[in-house]
């Protein structure tokens, strides 16, 4: 190869050597030999200097050869090797990428179902096209509009040297070279082979259900993707109080079987752990489905829903307001009754069937009978609400099935990214004190997460307006008093027991510190430590990973720097040139390339015959799960009669027309019509 420096390397050439920067610097992720980068071919090598030209290993050749063919215009692909006894090369042969002919085996098929697709066997996708893929795909831009934005860089779809099956090709061979071990999933198929439940949960989520999950809610949402499926959520609350997913499952209907299938299926995951509690809307399905498969969690139901049916079903502004005070008043069994009775008479509403029935299900919201049971603070499914909502800024309603987990999982990473955030916060940095009991405080703030330490201190401020007034000693513990200061008609009897306790009682004892009977682990900075992580995106992971985290980062500076170099004349050619002997120097220096390894037995393909569901094609307002197809052909119907199959114009029941000639009048009934024509009007004037 000629020097850079003697002048014989034109703009051409440069231009060459930069395009094949990306297949000639970089291997093919499927190679697996070790070879030497070949050098770049000057524009002046001529035909003979080619045939003289000698190569120590059947990569550099076909380098060389590719970068030949490539300067004059064509593409060229592997044909025949030859080897000897010893399994060593003899021959090498490279021809043309459109020469030869299709076997006439293939040709002559008689049973084929599809037209024959053209041979374009020289397509392939550099590492840096793969970088830049991957990072538009990681914002949800979808396969072809990235393809769009190559052809925009190259300056036309004719330049780009690979299709859109391919890039779905390289997806597909990522998305089999990430395992997750961890990973659940169960599905069930109706007629025709066609996916109509499916429930998934990877391993992260498993591990956040193993510390969280003694509280569980869930909800449906629609219009998230193209067949139309509602999309169930399982979630939850972690340690920094924010919103955790345990599962996911998409179901046909929201029938009671495909609540309880999922449920089923959702506890198999978890090896067994049921929830102690849930939260839902009160969907009757849902309600079912939970007795029958959580039957020892307690169902509570969702206290913004219950006010919104209040309203819809009694309408009175009074009993709305007297209802959330008797569903959220802290008070005992006995009060609760004499308030509803209360309520009921005052209203007039003790005949009316909704309210009957939601006195029969007083256990599931009423705070009186649900006290001493853990609910995480939440009394409402707004959090399944919120989440919704976020997972509508990440998936739309035209997206398939495997769109869809892409996308999910999008959103998924996005909370555990807020996650991994307030751990660090929590862990460096200490909160300034603000109470007047800084032993208490120091040690909550050492062991409770930041977001729930805020809140542990506006109890303690609580804690300093009682104090104990008596202590009385009993069989099971110790009788205390407690009086709010100033307040002498303000007492209460608490009966502690010792692996019980209250803030006042560490107040009142001149306890300094939080006894762990006190502490719940789930609200603790170490509250996953027990849990073995298996998360494998670091820096740490595979060689794979940090070299296309590499080309993606710089090939964004070099997109800047590209910006600026390409103004003027003279700076291009520079930089050009400057740039092509820096590639030139790193080769050299390199000598060789690392081949990253891909598991070729890996299929990304999967399903096993498993179609996707139907696509419901909607317009206007949604249509529900039935698909056009199977509606019909939508029929006319008459504005006159009301009946379908005809228009008004050819209804049988319509009057008869009436013809008349243009400009007649209606005669009045017993006068004779006059003629109105011009020659009568004319012998009218010649009588007169």
């Amino acid at each position: 190869m000629p020097d850079p420096e003697d002048g014989l390397l034109n703009e051409e050439t440069l231009f060459d050597m930069s395009m094949l920067g990306d297949e000639a610097g970089f291997p093919n992720m499927m190679q697996t030999d070790i070879e030497p980068q070949a050098a770049q071919v000057p524009s002046h090598v001529s035909i003979e200097d080619v045939l003289k030209m000698e190569f120590f290993t059947p990569g550099e050749a076909r380098e060389f050869y590719t970068s030949y063919s490539r300067l004059k215009g064509f593409a060229i692909r592997k044909c025949k090797r030859v080897k000897n006894a010893k399994g060593e090369i003899v021959s090498y042969t490279f021809v043309c990428n459109r020469q030869g002919f299709r076997h006439k085996k293939w040709l002559n098929k008689l049973d084929r179902k599809r037209e024959h697709k053209p041979i374009t066997r020289y397509r392939n996708m550099s590492d840096v096209e793969i970088a830049q893929m991957n990072s538009m795909r990681e914002v949800g831009i979808s396969i072809p509009k990235i393809y769009q934005s190559f052809a925009m860089q190259v300056g036309g779809f004719n330049l780009v040297r690979f299709t859109k099956q391919d890039m779905h090709n390289e997806v597909r061979k990522q998305r089999a070279a990430r395992n997750d071990e961890k990973l659940f999933w169960r599905y069930e198929v109706a007629a025709g082979s066609r996916l109509c439940d499916i429930i998934w949960s990877d391993g992260r989520s498993q591990e956040d259900y193993e510390a969280f999950g003694d509280v569980l809610a869930f909800d449906a949402t629609y219009g998230r993707n193209k067949y139309n499926l509602p999309v169930i959520v399982l979630s939850r609350v972690n340690h920094h109080n924010q919103t955790c997913v345990f599962a996911a499952a998409l179901v046909s209907y929201e029938s009671q079987d495909s609540y309880k299938w999922v449920l089923q299926r959702f506890l198999e995951c978890m090896w067994g752990k049921a929830p102690k509690a849930v939260i839902t809307d009160g969907d009757p399905s849902m309600r079912l489905a939970i007795m029958y498969v959580f039957s020892d969690a307690h169902h509570r139901l969702c206290t913004w829903h219950l006010l919104r049916n209040a309203t819809a079903h009694v309408s009175q502004p009074c009993f709305t307001q007297l209802f959330k005070q008797c569903m959220l008043a802290d008070i005992e069994v006995d009060e609760f009754e004499i308030q509803w009775e209360a309520m009921v008479d005052e209203c007039g509403v003790r005949e009316i069937e909704w309210v009957m029935d939601l006195y029969r299900k007083k256990l599931s919201w009423a705070t009186a009978y649900i006290r001493g049971r853990f609910f995480a603070g939440l009394r409402t499914t707004s959090r399944c609400e919120s989440l919704h909502a976020k997972l509508g800024g990440f998936v739309e309603s035209r997206y398939g099935i495997l769109d869809f987990f892409t996308n999910f999982q999008r959103c998924v990473d996005f909370l555990r990214d807020k996650e991994e955030e307030l751990d660090f916060r929590s862990f460096y940095g200490t909160p300034v004190l603000q109470t007047q009991f800084p032993e208490i405080e120091r040690s909550a703030a050492t062991l409770y997460t930041r977001e729930i330490f805020y809140r542990f201190r506006e109890s303690l401020k609580w804690a300093g307006r009682f104090y104990i007034a008596d202590r009385q000693d009993c069989e099971n513990g110790c009788c205390y008093v407690i009086q709010k200061y100033r307040r002498s008609e303000s007492t209460w009897q608490v009966l502690h027991q010792p692996q019980n306790g209250t803030f006042q009682f560490l107040v009142g004892n001149d306890i300094g510190s939080l006894p762990e009977t006190l502490v719940l682990k789930r609200w603790c900075k170490n509250a996953k430590n027990h849990v073995t992580s298996v998360r494998q995106v670091t820096e740490t992971g595979d060689a794979a990973s940090r070299y296309r985290s590499r080309v993606g980062v710089f090939l964004d500076q070099c997109k800047r720097f590209a910006k600026v170099a390409c103004l003027r004349d003279e700076d291009y050619k520079v930089f050009s040139e400057k740039m092509a002997r820096d590639t030139i120097i790193l080769e050299v220096k390199n000598g060789l390339c690392v081949a990253l390894y891909v598991n070729p037995h890996l299929n990304g393909e999967g399903g096993g015959g498993i179609q996707d569901p139907v696509r419901v094609r909607t317009k206007g307002t949604g249509r529900g799960n039935v698909s056009q197809v199977s509606k019909g052909p939508k029929k006319r119907k008459c504005s006159a009669c009301g009946k379908l199959g005809h228009r008004r114009t050819r209804c049988p029941s319509a009057p008869a027309p009436q013809h008349r000639c243009r400009g007649s009048q209606p005669v009045p009934e017993g006068c004779q019509a006059q003629p109105q024509g011009g020659h009568d009007i004319i012998e009218t004037l010649n009588d007169q």
